[in-house]
This record gives C-alpha cells, sequence and structure tokens, in this order.
C-alpha cells in the first residue's frame, strides 16, 4: 500500500471539506455570535491550509489500489468525525463528547450527548452544523467529493464502491464522477422539497425545517429539537415519515424511476422493504391501540406513530414522534426486530440492509431443500439474475462479522454499565447507525450520562457500522498490517 497515495488523497478531500465550515460561521455572524462564529472560520483556515500542506503528497489516481481506496475512505471519516469535533469542544464539550457526537453526525448515527439544557445555549451555528454533518454524511463524504474533484479521476471508481460496498456494485453513468453528480442533484432535490413542506405546511420555522430536511434524507436523526419530532405536530410527522421512507430506498433506483417508474415495482428489494416498513408499522400501531391507554392515541395518532416508528428504525433515522421507552414491551420486540434490518443498499439508511435480509432468507430456503433433496440443484436468483457464490459468500461473512462485533460490544458495554437494555440497544443502535435505544439512552435521554469505555467502544461501533464492517476488518489484516510497517521503515 502507497501511504503516499492514501495521505495525498485525504490532503485533497481537506480543503472542500474546510469550506463547509463556513457556512455555520456565516450563520452565527449574521446572529451576532462573534465568537462561535471565529471558531468556525479559523478551524476553517487551518483545515484548509493543512489541506494544501498535505496533498503536496504526489497522487497517481490511476494507480490506486483498492485497499488505498478503502484506506482512504476508512480514514475519511475518522478525519471528518475528530476535525468536526473542534467546534463542540469550543462550545464546552469534552474531546471525547465532541468526538462522539462529531462521529454521531457523520455517520448518521444520530445518538447524542446533547442534554436539554445544551439545545438552550448552543448557537444556531453549532446546531445547524450538526445537522449539515449529517447531511454530508448521509450520501457519503466520498461521494460529494467525487462529485466536485475532477482530480481525483480514476480513483473516485475505487473510492465510490469502497465507501458504498454492497450486493452488487453499480453506477448510473460510464463516469462514476457524473454518477455521484446524479445522486447529489437527487439528494438536494429532495432535501429542498421536504424543507419546503415543512416549513409550509408542516408548522415549522424556515430553520427548523432545513434542519430536519438535511437530516431525515441523510438517516440521521439529530433535531433541533431536544423532543425530536414529538416536539411538532402531525403534518411534520406525516411529512418526516414519507422522507424517512424515501432516504431508505436506494437513490440510484428512485434516479432510474424518475423516467421508468415501474423499476420500483420490480426492484426485489423495494418490494420488500415497502411491505417491511409498512407490515412493521400497522402491526404497532395495532399493539398500540391495544396497549397504550388515553385518548391520545385513536386510529389515525396510533397509525401515525406506528408508521413513523417503523420507518425510522428501518431506515436507521432514530427519530422519535413519542417517547417509545413508555410503550409496551411487545411493541419495543417489534422495534428491536427492526433494528437489525436496516434501509436498502444505495441509501442513505444503515444496518445489514434489506437486500442481505432477502439473500440470505433465499440461502436458508435453499439449504433446506438440498437437505430435503441433496439431488436437487437450486440458483438463489435476486431479481431474476442469479447471485454469484461468491457474492453469498461475501454476505455471510459479513453477517457473522456484524453478529460478531455487536454481541462483543453488547457483552462489553452491558458489564461497564451494569445494564442490559443499554449493552443490547447501544451497540446494536451504534453498529446499525440507528441513534436512540432503550432505557437510560431512549429517544428522550441523552448518551451524555456513560462511562468513558462506552462512549469510546460505541464511537467504534459508528464508525465501524457506517464503513459496513468488512473495509475496517480488511485494513486491520495481518498482511496490510506488515505492508503498512515495511513502507514506514522504507519510508
Amino acid at each position: 500500500m502507497n501511504v503516499r497515495n492514501v495521505v495525498g488523497v485525504l490532503g485533497q478531500l481537506l480543503r472542500p471539506f474546510a469550506l463547509l465550515l463556513l457556512i455555520p460561521a456565516i450563520l452565527d455572524f449574521v446572529d451576532n455570535e462573534l465568537a462561535s462564529a471565529l471558531t468556525f472560520a479559523v478551524t476553517a483556515c487551518v483545515i484548509f491550509v493543512g489541506g494544501i500542506l498535505i496533498s503536496r503528497n504526489r497522487v497517481d489516481p490511476n494507480r490506486i489500489s483498492r485497499i488505498e481506496a478503502l484506506a482512504v475512505v476508512a480514514n475519511a471519516w475518522l478525519l471528518a468525525a475528530a476535525l468536526g469535533s473542534i467546534p463542540y469542544m469550543q462550545h464546552g464539550f469534552g474531546p471525547v463528547d465532541a468526538l462522539f457526537e462529531s462521529m454521531s453526525g457523520f455517520t448518521t448515527t444520530g445518538a447524542t450527548i446533547f442534554r436539554g439544557e445544551d439545545f438552550a445555549t448552543a448557537t444556531r451555528g453549532l446546531i445547524f452544523w450538526r445537522s449539515l454533518t449529517q447531511w454530508v454524511g448521509g450520501m457519503g463524504i466520498i461521494v460529494l467529493f467525487v462529485a466536485i474533484l475532477p482530480a481525483l479521476a480514476v480513483a473516485g471508481r475505487q473510492m465510490f464502491f469502497a465507501e458504498a460496498p454492497g450486493p452488487e456494485e453499480e453506477a448510473l453513468t460510464p463516469r462514476i464522477r457524473h454518477t455521484a453528480a446524479a445522486l447529489y442533484r437527487l439528494y438536494i432535490g429532495l432535501t429542498v422539497v421536504e424543507a419546503l413542506l415543512l416549513a409550509t405546511v408542516g408548522g415549522m420555522t424556515v430553520f427548523d425545517a432545513v434542519c430536519h430536511s438535511c437530516t431525515t434524507l441523510a438517516a440521521g436523526g439529530f433535531s433541533p429539537n431536544p423532543q425530536s419530532l414529538a416536539g411538532y405536530g402531525p403534518a411534520a410527522q406525516w411529512i418526516v415519515t414519507c422522507f424517512m421512507f424515501l432516504a431508505g430506498a436506494s437513490f440510484a433506483l428512485q434516479y432510474k424511476a424518475l423516467s421508468r417508474p415501474r423499476v420500483l415495482t420490480r426492484d426485489t428489494e423495494f418490494r420488500t422493504y415497502f411491505w417491511i416498513v409498512l407490515g412493521a408499522g400497522v402491526a404497532m400501531a395495532g399493539l398500540l391501540a391495544m396497549t397504550m391507554k388515553g385518548d391520545a392515541y385513536t386510529v389515525e395518532s396510533s397509525l401515525r406513530h406506528g408508521l413513523f416508528q417503523a420507518a425510522s428504525i428501518v431506515t436507521t433515522t432514530g427519530y422519535a414522534s413519542e417517547d417509545f421507552n413508555l410503550w409496551s414491551e411487545s411493541t419495543l420486540m417489534v422495534l428491536a426486530g427492526l433494528m437489525f434490518v436496516g434501509g436498502c443498499a444505495g441509501s442513505a439508511g444503515g444496518g445489514p440492509k434489506v437486500v442481505r435480509i432477502v439473500i440470505v432468507a433465499k440461502f436458508l430456503a435453499r439449504e433446506v431443500l438440498i437437505a430435503l433433496h441433496p439431488r436437487v440443484v437450486k440458483v438463489i436468483r435476486l431479481g431474476g439474475r442469479p447471485v454469484p457464490r461468491d457474492t453469498t459468500r461475501q454476505l455471510i461473512g459479513f453477517l457473522v462479522a456484524y453478529i460478531t462485533i455487536f454481541g462483543i460490544v453488547a457483552l462489553i458495554t452491558g458489564v461497564i454499565e451494569d445494564d442490559f437494555r443499554i449493552g443490547f440497544t447501544g451497540s446494536i443502535v451504534t453498529l446499525g447507525n440507528i441513534g436512540p435505544g432503550y432505557g437510560s439512552i431512549g429517544p428522550m435521554e441523552t448518551f451524555a450520562n456513560l462511562k468513558l469505555p462506552t462512549k469510546l467502544l460505541f464511537i467504534f461501533n459508528m464508525w465501524v457500522g457506517r464503513l459496513e464492517v468488512m473495509s475496517v476488518l480488511v485494513l486491520l489484516h495481518p498482511s496490510v498490517l506488515r505492508t503498512l510497517l515495511a513502507h514506514r521503515r522504507r519510508a
């Protein structure tokens, strides 16, 4: 692995990243929050200059290997989280809490260390920075910069697919930069439409509407309101439900559907995703109507909360229309099951992804059939096309690694916190980039009160989960580490 290539590309990414910090700086300047505005502006200047210096490492974009692309992507997320934590530290948060909030933002997890009073004292620039980090992370840091940095050339293809791994790698256009730009046009368009609807129909202020549209399309879940969407009316909740559903669907598929709507109904993953959200939402609505007492749970409100939370958890957005900590255990069991699903491949959602669930179900069905009829030949198909054995093998490897990391972190954090709910739900919501869990880390609570080792493990979980596990494990393989050490000795 050529470390100079990796460092050089990271330097190129720092310059446009620095410009993002100027947006909250301008907002705080307009609000006369000069100290906060100066913090953002100085941080942006330092990062920009650092990017110029680092990018002096010569990069051959035509000779970026897959390992180097994985290294760029993994380190880009770490670097973004580390640099993005500076504004939080300047506003009084400790280094670990600041890194936790920043990592949660860029990985679109939505688990927050903000307490109720922090929302009241934070500047609008900092609140918007939280939303902006999720909007950038939703489509992907690399996808954004591939779209705007022609210097990445061929290297962009390697990094594009390294950042968004899945059972299939598919580009909309022959040139990956054009693909990235097309996806971002759709992403921006949906963000603008949602912001307009929330401001005009949903009853939000323009600022709240923009923040929520950024974090909804990113499947992120950060809200400027400490009560999340429970702090707004039914109209806003219905609008956000619809756009959360879109955020969890493949953006490439939605782009194709603009000219060929029938591709939605023909896509196996999308159909499965639709029925999971609808079925779980209706099931929870029924459970709420039966188990929750009071006039608040009418047919409309039960259906609204059921569909809202089903979409929020499946898409890994993590918003809350109610404090679901107060719901019945049966309803919470449905939500817990949804935490192991995730959005569609190519969406802003995290988690294992629906397409993997579909292929695993087909694989298990085939194994049962072969156990009954050993001589039968059964090919796994998805959308009429056979699924290659290598894809199935990689998928099973991913799920084994995913469940293993979840189990280890759940066990350790459960022991550290002496709380099963924190260990179990905290591990899956951070690894799956979902956001709130149960108990003291529920939707109306905070992760700020957790112990330091737990926060560090959850930060690791968020990073690994956003990179879909295997990318990080590949970089930690002994052969890769030996190559890196050998390169350092030669340098």
